[in-house]
């Protein structure tokens, strides 16, 4: 009898730690959906394809009090949608208990946690990409690599990104095709325009409400309406003033100096 008693008192102490285990991984798992402060902003961002306007319209934003949108980062974000998919499929595919023994060839996956590794990806370009800086209320980028030749899986992208970053609005920036298809490094590109179409065509899909709006630079004009309607999308105010300083200013690379808000240059 003495000598079950070490036994039971062990068995005890095991289930005891396997629960004190499972609590810590929970308070681990709801600390890092806190930390990192994606809860602690709103976020926005930039759909679109190159030399559409989007540099301009990223100034138009950044002109908004609080606000930090940054640029682009060669579709950094995708990259890690991506690596979040593999690890979700793994975990799909592979998570029975054949596959706790050294054996198998997916050993270890049952212990993988993809929405802790969702979380830490998540936190880690927040910090270290969208870097914020005191006083900012609002942070996101563009990017001009949504054309099909740079992701076919858009759909899923950005369901990926509305998850991830809950609340946040997606704005889709427009420019004519065959304007953009005789700018820049567009000229020396081999059916341009019908690429820019495809992929502008792709970007309306998307029906507008209130996560998502589309802006279409061709519609700036001196009277600044379609700027309007997209504060109001945003619940922001507007600051004519700043908005036209704005428009005034060269943005990006190939730009020059406009001095007229009604056809500012791209970028």
């Amino acid at each position: 009898m003495r000598a079950s008693v070490p036994r039971r008192l062990r068995a005890l102490l095991s289930r005891l730690r396997y629960s004190l285990r499972r609590i810590a991984r929970r308070v681990r798992y709801r600390a890092a959906r806190t930390g990192g402060g994606v809860g602690d902003y709103r976020y926005v961002f930039i759909v679109t394809y190159g030399r559409s306007g989007s540099t301009l319209l990223l100034g138009l934003l950044n002109a908004i009090p609080g606000y930090r949108i940054r640029g682009e980062n060669y579709n950094a974000l995708y990259r890690l949608y991506q690596a979040d998919a593999a690890v979700a499929r793994a975990c799909d595919q592979f998570s029975d208990a054949s596959h706790l023994v050294p054996r198998s060839s997916w050993y270890g996956t049952p212990r993988v946690r993809p929405h802790l590794f969702r979380v830490g990806l998540i936190g880690c370009f927040i910090e270290n990409v969208l870097c914020p800086e005191p006083g900012d209320r609002v942070l996101g980028f563009k990017e001009i690599r949504h054309t099909p030749v740079h992701m076919r899986d858009l759909d899923l992208y950005l369901d990926f990104v509305r998850q991830s970053f809950p609340a946040c609005k997606i704005i889709f920036n427009h420019r004519d095709p065959a304007s953009v298809a005789g700018s820049a490094w567009w000229k020396d590109v081999d059916g341009a325009e019908e690429r820019i179409r495809a992929a502008d065509e792709r970007l309306l899909a998307f029906p507008a409400d209130d996560r998502h709006f589309h802006f279409f630079y061709d519609q700036i004009d001196d009277g600044l309406e379609n700027i309007r309607a997209l504060f109001a999308f945003l619940g922001e105010e507007v600051d004519e003033d700043a908005i036209r300083d704005v428009l005034s200013s060269a943005h990006g690379p190939y730009s020059v100096r406009v001095l007229t808000p009604a056809r500012p240059h791209p970028a």
